[in-house]
């Protein structure tokens, strides 16, 4: 009986040997399939071409290479990769991770194409990247700090960036980090400095309707200065976010410009915000564009052809939505100035329901409907007139007008009298100002487009191109 038992126990550690030694050799087999099928989706999603050659596939890991080309340019850039099969990844286990996968990928990219002479040169990408069982897969990546300086004696100190990228099998939901501390460019004894920080960007998307891949997108800076030393430009706080949202068949989208302050020299501006509303855009006719931008840009064209091709493709697009009616409104302009607040709004719509603009390109304008009203404080007004004033009376002074005296007795305050003075003069001559109308202490502009009339303030003007209005 002990013999049966010990023969049974004997038999089946053999076989869980025999199937832990195979098990590497069919996850090496699933990785390749996995490996080969992230390539294709990365060739179809990012604009790059990705070719993978020479994969050595092993019993416990595996090696491969992959070429990342642009259509349009004559280098490459290979990455080289070295792959541990699942379960357990050999190189996981070494560093004492023992948290299952179907494979654990390291990598080195090259960033910099071969023959590059420019000084500054980036070290190369690193990633790691894990196939879970589930289908899913993750990626780390990092790009290491840089300082380096050129023959002139300019600087570039990079601080490194480093990346995570999450998907599912089908790649139907991808969420994306990137973060960048610092880039820094200095040329000493020339006004050519720029620095930029704390730069991060985040997108969270999946496919919905149509295969549109909706959600939320956003890139902040914390600040970007250039200039020299005596004249020095900060901006502080910029924001651009995207917000793609499925209403029905349709798209809804949000994008957001934001701004903290600027300051240039003594002045201070901000915050700043911009609002935009995209409604009513056809998912179908969105997706059918991007796929038939994308063969274009694989097909590699001779620029003037592809030229001629795109506008083709994008008079098309717009006689597609324009089925729908989109909207696109501004439903917040605002920019604080130490003077008052410059505000706005605007809305237009395309309205091809009636009208096939595919045919009849010519019809766009009296197939547009729009209105459009700033409103800006009479001070701001003041302060855009302020240099032009200021010019005008050194003109004077050159021409003999006024004398030095004269000139040394326009202090801040007589300054400020004479641009009081003459504003309204100048108010009528200035291209821009001359079409303001003032109203409770601030000056408005209006714009209205109806059937291919635009109205300055309730006052026809004429638009650039006749045939469109005499439609």
């Amino acid at each position: 009986m002990k013999k049966i038992v010990l023969a049974t126990v004997l038999s089946i550690a053999a076989t869980l040997v025999l199937i832990a030694l195979a098990l590497p050799f069919w996850f090496g087999l699933e990785t390749e399939k996995t490996y080969a099928a992230m390539l294709d989706q990365l060739s179809r999603s990012s604009g790059l071409q990705f070719t993978g050659k020479n994969y050595e596939r092993g019993w416990l890991s595996s090696t491969a290479e992959s070429v990342i080309r642009r259509p349009e340019a004559s280098f490459e850039i290979v990455a080289r990769h070295h792959i541990s099969h699942g379960p357990l990844p050999l190189d996981r286990v070494l560093e004492g991770k023992w948290l299952p996968a179907q494979a654990h990928i390291t990598s080195q990219i090259q960033l910099d194409p071969p023959g590059n002479k420019d000084t500054f040169t980036l070290p190369p990408l690193t990633a790691t990247t894990t196939f879970h069982f589930n289908g899913a897969s993750s990626v780390h990546a990092e790009l290491s700090p840089v300082k380096k300086a050129g023959a002139q004696g300019q600087i570039i100190d990079w601080r490194g960036m480093d990346a995570d990228m999450t998907f599912d099998r089908e790649w139907k939901k991808i969420r994306l980090d990137v973060r960048m501390p610092a880039l820094a460019l200095a040329t000493p004894g020339k006004q050519g400095e720029f620095s930029l920080s704390k730069a991060v960007l985040h997108s969270d998307m999946h496919e919905g309707t149509a295969g549109y891949f909706f959600g939320d997108g956003a890139l902040t800076i914390g600040q970007i200065e250039f200039g020299g030393a005596t004249e020095r430009v900060s901006l502080k706080g910029l924001e651009i976010s995207t917000s793609a949202q499925p209403v029905g068949e349709n798209v809804t989208l949000i994008i957001r410009y934001q701004i903290g302050e600027i300051r240039a020299g003594d002045e201070r501006f901000g915050p700043g915000q911009l609002v935009m509303e995209l409604r009513h855009l056809d998912a179908a006719a969105l997706v059918k564009f991007k796929n038939e931008m994308d063969g274009l840009y694989r097909g590699n064209l001779p620029p003037p052809q592809a030229a001629m091709m795109l506008a083709g493709k994008g008079l098309e697009l717009i006689g597609s939505l324009s089925k729908k009616a989109p909207e696109l409104e501004i439903t917040r302009l605002s920019f604080k100035t130490r003077d008052g607040e410059i505000s706005g709004r605007a809305k237009f719509v395309l309205d091809g329901r009636k009208t096939n603009l595919t045919q009849n390109p010519m019809k766009l304008l009296t197939s547009l409907v729009g209105d459009v009203e700033v409103s800006i404080p009479s001070p701001v007004v003041k302060q855009m007139l302020a240099p032009q004033i200021r010019r005008d009376i050194e003109t004077h002074y050159r021409n003999g007008s006024l004398n030095e005296q004269e000139i040394a007795k326009l202090d801040p305050a007589k300054m400020a009298a004479i641009v009081d003075q003459v504003f309204p003069q100048y108010l009528a001559r200035n291209e821009f100002t001359r079409s303001l109308v003032e109203e409770n202490g601030a000056y408005k502009l209006t714009l209205t487009l109806r059937q291919g009339q635009m109205l300055l303030n309730g006052k026809p003007i004429h638009l650039p191109t006749r045939a469109a209005v005499t439609l």
